[in-house]
């Protein structure tokens, strides 16, 4: 028999708000949102991060240098390190001039100012020209994701996800993205004085190029894609040796008879 009195529903409606005021909501997922991918030429956003001085940052007010954006976070044991200590020596390679480069966290909700002032000093990274970034998280997760880098927590509390840099001329649009695991500071180098409006080199910068496009087959892997290029020029030496043989013979045999 069923108990319809006014007492008994009372009780069961107020069970029902207990129980949903119990009941945590559903965490947004990021990636039910649409986020379109940064494309070349395009302005970057106005994203409003903090750095690792406890300061509010922005891209935009890097105007007039040119601009290196990679993406790591503090918890990383293997990539980060290697990525934030060759920033450092990027930066160091270039000397004086328009450059800028940001380093933005993949993991914002641990990634403090002070984790990541921690985290550069670490890593010998103290110059004014480096930045550490973080920010709310929903921002972060949406810039992350239009710079194209996947991020997946294996639940392990390590987060795996894809090498990118983001290269920003001095107007403020992106000029290039380089999606190699490693990449050598020299050739970058070359990149970064070229989009900044100054001389470099042109056979790093050709280094650069070429490898770069041979990675986009290599899976991204710039030892794999040197690999080749190393093959691929050793291979161009000995042809230009068997020609230069093939010609002296002709010559000899031209004088002989």
């Amino acid at each position: 028999m069923v108990n319809n009195s006014p007492r008994t529903a009372l009780l069961v409606l107020a069970v029902m708000i207990v129980a949903a005021l119990r009941t945590p909501a559903a965490q947004p997922n990021p990636f039910d949102e649409n986020v379109a991918p940064l494309q070349i030429g395009e302005q970057m956003p106005a994203i409003a991060f903090v750095n690792q001085r406890r300061r509010d940052f922005t891209l935009a007010s890097l105007r007039g240098q040119a601009t290196l954006v990679g993406f790591i976070y503090t918890r990383c044991r293997d990539a980060c390190p290697i990525i934030t200590e060759k920033v450092g020596r990027l930066d160091r390679a270039l000397g004086p001039g328009p450059y800028h480069f940001a380093l933005v966290t993949i993991d914002p909700g641990h990634d403090t100012p002070s984790v990541l002032a921690a985290f550069a000093r670490k890593h010998g990274v103290g110059s004014p020209r480096v930045e550490f970034l973080t920010g709310e998280r929903r921002t972060i997760e949406r810039f992350v994701r239009s710079a194209g880098v996947a991020v997946v927590d294996n639940g392990r509390g390590e987060l795996v996800h894809n090498a990118q840099l983001l290269v920003i001329s001095p107007d403020g649009r992106l000029a290039d993205v380089v999606g190699l695991v490693a990449w050598d500071p020299r050739t970058l180098a070359a990149e970064m004085q070229h989009v900044a409006g100054l001389s470099s080199s042109p056979l790093e910068r050709a280094n650069f190029e070429l490898t770069k496009r041979v990675a986009q087959f290599c899976g991204g892997s710039y030892q794999v894609a040197s690999g080749i290029i190393d093959v691929i020029a050793a291979l161009a030496v000995v042809a230009g040796g068997v020609l230069v043989l093939v010609w002296m013979r002709r010559r000899l045999f031209a004088q002989g008879a």
